[in-house]
């Protein structure tokens, strides 16, 4: 037989569990994720549909040896954190970051519109990518 205070907490836990369900929306997703290698001086971007007003990490892995740039005007337009080596930037404004080879950075935000949103190394002008956020509307 278990006591009352184990049994306390037990039913605790299960109405907390219960109301924290109750409070996601069905279907609301909590983060939609990005991933972007740079490898031999080239952008290599996975990525699934991204929808918008629905928070975004981007994740930019620099696998070659030297430094490179992750940047986009996308960033100017919308709060964004972007957090590398633990310096944690945030804000409207940010141009994007910097990336010793073998680093990665990790870079928060909301979609607020649909576009094209192009990202490049401002060191190597020939490394350019692109995010595509198109709405139902728009196919």
């Amino acid at each position: 037989m278990m006591d009352p205070m184990r049994r306390r907490w037990l039913r605790v836990l299960m109405v907390t569990g219960l109301l924290a369900g109750l409070l996601v929306p069905v279907g609301a997703q909590t983060e939609q994720v990005v991933e972007v290698t740079i490898k031999d001086f080239a952008f290599l971007t996975k990525q699934a549909p991204l929808q918008l007003n629905v928070p975004t990490l981007i994740l930019v892995r620099n696998t070659d040896d030297i430094r490179h740039d992750f940047g986009s005007t996308m960033f100017q337009r919308t709060m964004t954190r972007a957090e590398s080596g633990g310096v944690i930037p945030y804000g409207r404004g940010i141009e994007g970051v910097y990336l010793d080879g073998g680093k990665e950075a990790s870079l928060r935000f909301i979609i607020e519109r649909p576009g094209r949103f192009e990202f490049k190394c401002s060191i190597h002008p020939q490394m350019k990518g692109e995010l595509l956020l198109l709405t139902a509307g728009t196919v």
